[in-house]
């Protein structure tokens, strides 16, 4: 999933605290932990509340006793998610897990933000569990800030739900809307749909619902947008279903860390070299974690596959969303939309 913001140093001096579930994950928690430890020193204003299961802080005991840090404690918990798990699986038997028991931390209001590796699906069906609707939103979105050069984008749906009915496609651009203006202080958020052409004939049937609805909205709705768009600085709000946005995305990441990859060989031309010179901007390991949007609390999602850089991108995340009151100014908005 990709980050709102680019990696950068923190200089305000607001204390946050983020609650981590180091249990969820495609790698080692050894990673994410390794990630978090160095972040004690650096990073003051952050409290880390991490969940973590009661076999492996068994393990991990040694070290934690060495850290003589007052920003970091570790909640042991019965179980962990698996990546393959079932979502309902989770939320019938896994409400005592790390990452229930990391968002449960954040309805409870004793952390400011979760950030989890984890499975999904689980992510998904346990916030909407533990955190209420926003306003009169049905369903939750995964949003990431696509990067460029002029305007970012941000895409939504990339993974929360597969599927997508016209109205879901409407609120998913108020939301979109809300959080640029919230956030990025865009007063008139542009917004399109990821279509397959600009051409009103275009698209399957949810699509050109969606597009008539957004049409009759009193959303800045554009109209339809390509893969082309993306990056182009097209419209502030792009809207798609997960499976269509989860695909775009990782088909994204997957070129630019090809690209990186390959002009990384001393034995390519140096027009590999300057092509990576210029994809400097898509990184995937620098815009690591995606927003789920349409709760009343803050859920960042990091790839599963995460390595100890772009796991601290999505923490670098969760520190700036929770930075400001982004929950508040949404609700509003969307109350007067």
């Amino acid at each position: 999933m990709g980050s709102m913001e680019k990696n950068k140093k923190i200089t305000t001096t607001k204390t946050i605290t983020i609650a981590v579930d180091l249990m969820g994950g495609d790698e080692n928690p050894d990673t994410r932990l390794h990630t978090l430890i160095p972040m004690l020193k650096s990073h003051q204003s952050i409290v880390f509340r991490v969940f973590v299961s009661k076999s492996y802080l068994k393990i991990i005991e040694p070290r934690v006793a060495a850290l003589n840090s007052e920003n970091i404690s570790f909640i042991a918990c019965e179980r962990s998610v698996a990546m393959a798990e079932s979502p309902f699986s989770a939320l019938r038997q896994k409400r005592e897990s790390s990452l229930s028991m990391a968002i449960k931390d954040v309805a409870s209001q004793q952390s400011d933000v979760c950030v989890t590796a984890g499975n999904t699906g689980a992510m998904v069906v346990l916030s909407k569990h533990w955190l209420k609707p926003l306003y009169d939103i049905e369903r939750p979105v995964l949003a990431t800030l696509l990067p460029s050069k002029s305007e970012r984008a941000l895409l939504l749906d990339v993974g929360a739900t597969i599927d997508a009915r016209a109205d879901d496609l409407f609120n998913y651009a108020r939301l979109g809307s809300a959080w640029q203006q919230a956030l990025s202080g865009v007063e008139e958020p542009r917004v399109a749909l990821l279509n397959v052409g600009l051409e009103s004939n275009k698209g399957n049937d949810t699509v050109k619902q969606a597009d008539v609805i957004l049409s009759e909205s009193d959303l800045n709705y554009i109209g339809y947008c390509e893969g082309s768009h993306l990056f182009k600085g097209y419209a502030d709000v792009i809207c798609c279903n997960g499976f269509v946005g989860n695909i775009t995305l990782k088909s994204c990441e997957a070129m630019a860390s090809f690209i990186k990859n390959e002009s990384s060989d001393p034995a390519k031309s140096t027009l590999w070299q300057k092509i990576k010179k210029g994809m400097r901007i898509v990184e995937p390991d620098q815009y690591n974690g995606a927003l789920l949007l349409g709760l009343d609390g803050l859920v960042i999602k990091s790839h599963g596959n995460c390595n100890a850089r772009s796991f601290q991108a999505a923490i670098y995340q969760a520190y700036s969303m929770a930075q400001k009151p982004m929950i508040e100014k949404m609700t509003e908005l969307l109350e007067n939309s």
